[in-house]
């Protein structure tokens, strides 16, 4: 419209170029950077010739000082980049302050102030939407790197503390968890249970019918205390097929009722293998402590116990010494 035709030219070209970028978006998986900073390249080209052809009135040039900005929120691997860009963008600049000055003889003068009006809000408008949409990407990025962060350090802990085939807590997660109940007892006399299970005869189980049996039932089993441990209460594979359990403010008699359940839905539950049909009962010892007995000393007295009811024919709670 205004018969600036090396402007068309050149826009026509910049036109191209943009398409060019966006077949080569997918093919640049882990360089797409490199098409922003050839985008910066064409904007600062662009905004050069528009003002050495036009002058300052249009703002054409304030692309180049927007341009650094702009460029510093592009997320990319090589950090010295942005640097070269701005370098580049401000040189220009300066460059075009001293080299074009009201004495300048320009190819087109345009003396209409709508027309100047017109161009320097679209030249604005364009620039607010560069910076706008770069930083909405940049926020987005950081949000998205946050969340991610955050997912991968779940994800470590979770590798750190659970126990893969059970999906019950470790052996020294397990201890966090008994260390933070005994630490909030509400009162020094305040009593913790701690009981510790073991499948009766688990070794038969996998010698007769394979390990990945023995797995099902260690994964059966860690279901039943998932559902069936009190609130508050944490249960663990504490090694092999052993398993821990804690309740917080809780007596001999509350850990005994826990193992009870178990013993109960173990008793009601038939494993069906092929042709073959077994049941699985499980022994306890059980046992309290308070905040100043050693968490060690708790779990022996358990552990103890326990084995004591496998020498008393097995599948019960032994909770007396």
């Amino acid at each position: 419209m205004l018969n600036i035709k090396e402007m068309m030219y050149f826009n026509i070209g910049s036109i191209a170029f943009y398409l060019a970028t966006l077949i080569f978006v997918p093919i640049l998986k882990n360089e797409k950077s490199l098409l922003i900073y050839l985008s910066d390249i064409e904007i600062i080209a662009h905004a050069t010739y528009a003002t050495h052809l036009l002058g300052w009135k249009p703002d054409f040039a304030m692309f180049l000082l927007l341009i650094i900005p702009a460029t510093f929120l592009t997320q990319s691997r090589r950090f010295y980049i942005p640097f070269i860009i701005t370098f580049i963008s401000m040189g220009t600049y300066l460059y075009l302050k001293l080299t074009v000055t009201d004495d300048t003889v320009f190819k087109y003068v345009l003396e209409d102030a709508g027309t100047l009006r017109a161009m320097h809000m679209t030249n604005v408008f364009i620039c607010v939407f560069i910076m706008v949409f770069s930083s909405a990407i940049f926020m987005l990025h950081r949000e998205y790197m946050e969340f991610k962060l955050i997912n991968q350090r779940e994800t470590f802990k979770n590798l750190a503390s659970i126990d893969p085939l059970t999906q019950l807590y470790n052996r020294r997660a397990m201890n966090e968890n008994i260390r933070t109940i005994r630490r909030e007892c509400p009162t020094p006399s305040t009593s913790y249970v701690i009981g510790i299970g073991d499948i009766d005869n688990f070794k038969r189980i996998n010698d007769t019918y394979g390990h990945d049996i023995g797995d099902k039932v260690l994964v059966y089993v860690a279901n039943l205390f998932i559902s069936l441990i009190p609130k508050g209460g944490y249960a663990a594979r504490w090694g092999g097929e052993e398993f821990l359990f804690v309740i917080p403010e809780a007596t001999i008699k509350d850990g005994v009722e826990f193992t009870e359940k178990i013993h109960k839905s173990l008793r009601a539950h038939i494993f069906e293998i092929e042709d073959c049909e077994f049941g699985v009962t499980m022994t306890f010892g059980v046992n309290t402590g308070i905040q100043t007995d050693k968490i060690d000393s708790v779990i022996t007295k358990a552990d103890k116990r326990l084995y004591k009811g496998k020498n008393n024919g097995k599948n019960h709670t032994e909770f007396t010494d």
